[in-house]
């Protein structure tokens, strides 16, 4: 591992990864509301990431690639439907699911270019 990728970055970029597997899932969700028999897509990675920050291990390296090695986990509502067609999407719940995964996703972008200007000031030695 080097001074740039950190576990704090590592962990970013991961939830930045998953969250837009999250939006591109939502967005087919409600692309296919109208779509009979189509299931709604989850996409779960939050979990995951605790998991391996909870792992026991002093090892920075370790922690990094083990976070590294998450991949958001994409299933189907196969229960669900909202209509008599068997589509399971709920277009209300998709469209709050989506606000919520814009914001996240742009707080953690925002998170990620702090980081990187920290950096850019330690080096640089440049206060602005």
């Amino acid at each position: 591992m080097n001074w740039i990728d950190t576990i704090s970055s590592t962990l970013l970029e991961k939830d930045l990864d998953g969250l837009w597997v999250r939006q591109q899932a939502i967005s087919d969700n409600m692309a296919n509301v109208e779509t009979p028999g189509y299931k709604a897509k989850r996409v779960s990675f939050e979990d995951q990431l605790l998991k391996e920050l909870a792992s026991p291990g002093s090892n920075p390296q370790a922690v990094s690639e083990a976070i590294s090695s998450v991949t958001p986990e994409v299933t189907e509502d196969e229960g669900e439907t909202f209509r008599e067609d068997g589509n399971g999407v709920d277009l209300e719940q998709q469209m709050i699911d989506m606000v919520r995964t814009t914001t996240n996703y742009s707080y953690s972008l925002r998170q990620m270019s702090d980081y990187f200007a920290r950096l850019q000031t330690a080096i640089s030695g440049n206060v602005k």
